[in-house]
């Protein structure tokens, strides 16, 4: 199965893979090839596939990937995905292989994000508050991934 993951500025990579498993509005899923057709709504955490060729720095050159198990993992944002058996498309707003910050940046990022929800919550911003929380998960994702690269 062709996997797929593109950004609003480029396609991170294109690459074959045994298995997918990818954080959805409807919970976790797992990809594998001769899926039955679907889309979904992406949301931000952790993606990981099994390349089938395990050349981790083929992906992307000068990416230090995580391998964990032989899978490959990435914080992502939100967006969508369709799949058709054949092929897995994954569009998100972002893609991390290695966050920048450190565990303690990550985390203060995060305080200061989820204090900002709550006054954004008074200002009763709807839209100010979904851009919000989706930032808050996807630095949560990025702080799972520095744990897992470092746990």
């Amino acid at each position: 199965m062709q996997l797929t993951l593109i950004s609003p500025q480029e396609t991170i990579f294109h690459w074959e893979v045994i298995k997918t498993t990818i954080p959805t509005e409807a919970g976790v899923i797992t990809v594998l090839p001769n899926h039955i057709p679907l889309g979904s709504i992406v949301k931000p955490g952790i993606l990981s596939f099994l390349p089938k060729d395990k050349q981790g720095n083929t992906f992307i050159e000068g990416t230090d990937f995580l391998f964990k198990e032989d899978e490959i993992h990435l914080s992502i944002g939100n967006w969508s995905l369709y799949v058709d058996g054949e092929n897995l498309i994954v569009f998100v707003s972002g893609a991390t292989a290695n966050p920048i910050s450190d565990i303690q940046e990550l985390e203060k990022m995060k305080e200061q994000l989820e204090r900002d929800i709550k006054e954004i919550k008074l200002q009763g911003d709807i839209d100010s508050i979904e851009k919000s929380y989706l930032s808050l998960q996807k630095i949560t994702a990025d702080l799972h991934l520095k744990k897992m690269r470092h746990g």
